[in-house]
């Protein structure tokens, strides 16, 4: 697998959390999230969603910081994706 396969395969998957989330938003039952008293699993697979504002789908501050949210996500998902490869490739004895 190359960097660039790596890269857009945890992309791929930090918009599908991303696109996940926000539809269990829109329909109000972003609740089923929330395990135990204290942990909210869309922080933990989100973490800048807490940029999101009340207004994340119908103003335009709040649709701006919403794009902004998920292109971290992106970003974030595909760094990970990539520092896995590099780390399982060192594992395996294999040279960049």
């Amino acid at each position: 697998m190359t960097v660039r396969q790596a890269a857009v395969i945890g992309g791929t998957v930090g918009l599908l959390v991303s696109v996940a989330v926000l539809a269990l938003m829109w329909f109000g039952v972003s609740g089923v999230l929330i395990t135990g008293p204290h942990t909210d699993l869309m922080y933990l697979f989100w973490p800048s969603s807490l940029m999101l504002t009340i207004g994340w789908n119908k103003t335009l501050v709040g649709i701006t910081l919403t794009i902004i949210s998920v292109d971290l996500n992106i970003l974030m998902y595909g760094q990970i994706a990539i520092l896995l490869r590099i780390v399982f490739r060192l594992s395996l004895g294999k040279s960049n």
